[in-house]
C-alpha cells in the first residue's frame, strides 16, 4: 500500500484486483506538484477495503455499448479497481462503472497513477466535470477537463481536452484537443497522470512530463467547479468479450490546492458575507454571467467581506475584481487583514477598466483570521464580486 510519504521502492507490491491479480510497479510518489505553495486539499489512497461512499458518488449511468453498476468498483490492495464484464444488465450485454468525488473543486493540481486493460472496445477515463455520475450530461455541465481519454483498442494512445457546454449535453463554442497521438509506450502498464489547471491554462502531464497546454478560455460560462470523474465505458467498439473479465486500476487521486478565490455567489460564496444594504447587480463580474452586488449609492458604510480558509500559511498576493460603471464609488475602502495587521486602500470604480487590481503581498497565517473587507464611501454605488488569494 502507498501513501504520500511511505512508497515501496525497488520491489514490486500485489495487489489482488477485481479480474484477477494485478502487480503494482513501485509507486514514485510525489509530495507535492512541481514548485512552491502547494497544500494537499483531497485525496485518496485506495489502501482501505471498502470504497469510501463518504467521498464517492459511482457512476451508475447506460451509455454506449455498456451500463455501469456499483458493483463492478471494488477497493483492494492499495487500489480502486473497475470490473469490466460481458452481462447483461440495464438493457446492455456489457457493464463497467467509476467513482466521481462528491466534493467539487476548482483550480490547482490533480494527479492519478493508472492502468488501462487489456481487449479492445473500453474507453477509460480521468476527468473534471459537473455531476454525481447519473449521467454525464447533468443540467450544471459547462467546463469538462479530459485529463487522459484512452480507448483500450489502442493502448498507446490517448488525449487531452477542453470541452464546454452550455448544460444537458448541449455543447458550447470552446474546445481544444490535443488529438489523439502515440505516447510510445503502453498504457497497460502503470502510469501516472497529472493536470495543472488555473485561471489561463490547462497543462496536462505524464509520468511528470508536460505533453499539451491548452488555453482556458471557455465562452460561455467559466471557472465552474468539477467533481473528479475515474472510469471506464464500453465505448467506441464492441468489446472483444474473448478478453473479459477485466480491470482498470486507479492507485490514487490527490489534488493540491494553491490559490483562494472568494466569490459573492455560487461555491466561492463560502466566505462571504455583507453588512447594511446590498443588492444584486445587472454588472457581469469575473466569471461570465455571474452576478455582481451593489450597496445603495448613498449607503455609506456597507460592508461586504471575503474570509477565506487558508490551508497553509505563507506570503499571498491579493486582488480585488474592480467593476467599473459611471456610478459606482470613487473612493471605495479595501482593508486587507493579514497576520493581526491591516492594509488600507481605496479603488475607483468610476473610472478604467474592469478586472483584477492587486491590493498588495503579505503574509497569512493558516486559516480564517486573514480577510478583505470593504466598505463604501456613499459617494457612488460600492461594488462586490470576489477576491482572490494568490500564492507567491
Amino acid at each position: 500500500m502507498r501513501t504520500l510519504t511511505s512508497v515501496l521502492r525497488g520491489g514490486l507490491a500485489v495487489a489482488l484486483a477485481a479480474g484477477g491479480l494485478a502487480v503494482l510497479a513501485p509507486d514514485p510518489a510525489r509530495a507535492a506538484p512541481t514548485g512552491t505553495g502547494w497544500t494537499l486539499a483531497f485525496s485518496d489512497e485506495f489502501n482501505g477495503t471498502t470504497v469510501d461512499t463518504g467521498k464517492w458518488n459511482y457512476r451508475t449511468d447506460v451509455k454506449a455499448y455498456s451500463a455501469q453498476r456499483p458493483q463492478n468498483v471494488s477497493v483492494s490492495g492499495g487500489a480502486m479497481n473497475i470490473a469490466l464484464r460481458q452481462e447483461s444488465y440495464g438493457g446492455m450485454n456489457f457493464t463497467g462503472g467509476g467513482l466521481v468525488s462528491k466534493q467539487k473543486l476548482r483550480y490547482g493540481y490533480y494527479e492519478t497513477r493508472a492502468k488501462i486493460n487489456d481487449g479492445a472496445g473500453w474507453h477509460s477515463a480521468f476527468w473534471l466535470q459537473a455531476g454525481d455520475g447519473s449521467t454525464t450530461f447533468p443540467a450544471d455541465q459547462r467546463t469538462e477537463i479530459d485529463v487522459f481519454e484512452i480507448d483500450s483498442i489502442k493502448p498507446q494512445h490517448l488525449r487531452h481536452n477542453v470541452i464546454t457546454w452550455t448544460g444537458s449535453g448541449q455543447r458550447a463554442a470552446t474546445y481544444y484537443t490535443s488529438g489523439i497521438y502515440d505516447i510510445g509506450f503502453d498504457l497497460r502498464q502503470w502510469h501516472t497522470y497529472g493536470v495543472d489547471w488555473d485561471e489561463r491554462s490547462v497543462r496536462y502531464y505524464v509520468d511528470g512530463i508536460l505533453k499539451a497546454t491548452h488555453p482556458y478560455t471557455p465562452d460561455q460560462w467559466t471557472h465552474d467547479y468539477t467533481a473528479i470523474w475515474l472510469t471506464s465505458i464500453a465505448y467506441g467498439t464492441v468489446p472483444d468479450a474473448s478478453k473479459l473479465p477485466s480491470t482498470v486500476q486507479f492507485d490514487y487521486i490527490r489534488y493540491w490546492q494553491k490559490n483562494h478565490y472568494v466569490d459573492n455567489d455560487g461555491p466561492g460564496a463560502y466566505g462571504y458575507t455583507e453588512t447594511g444594504n446590498w443588492s444584486t447587480s445587472t454588472l457581469t463580474g469575473w466569471t461570465r454571467n455571474s452576478p455582481t452586488r451593489y450597496a445603495t449609492c448613498s449607503s455609506a458604510g456597507s460592508t461586504a467581506t471575503w474570509r477565506p480558509d487558508l490551508r497553509a500559511a505563507g506570503t499571498y498576493e491579493v486582488f480585488a475584481y474592480k467593476i467599473v460603471a459611471s456610478n459606482s464609488d470613487p473612493a471605495q475602502r479595501y482593508d486587507v487583514v493579514h497576520d493581526g495587521t491591516t492594509s488600507t486602500s481605496t479603488l475607483d470604480g468610476s473610472s478604467g477598466t474592469s478586472g483584477w487590481v492587486s491590493l498588495g503581498t503579505w503574509y497569512f497565517p493558516a486559516g480564517t483570521s486573514g480577510h478583505v473587507r470593504t466598505t463604501a464611501s456613499g459617494s457612488g454605488c460600492a461594488r462586490a464580486d470576489a477576491v482572490k488569494f494568490v500564492r507567491v
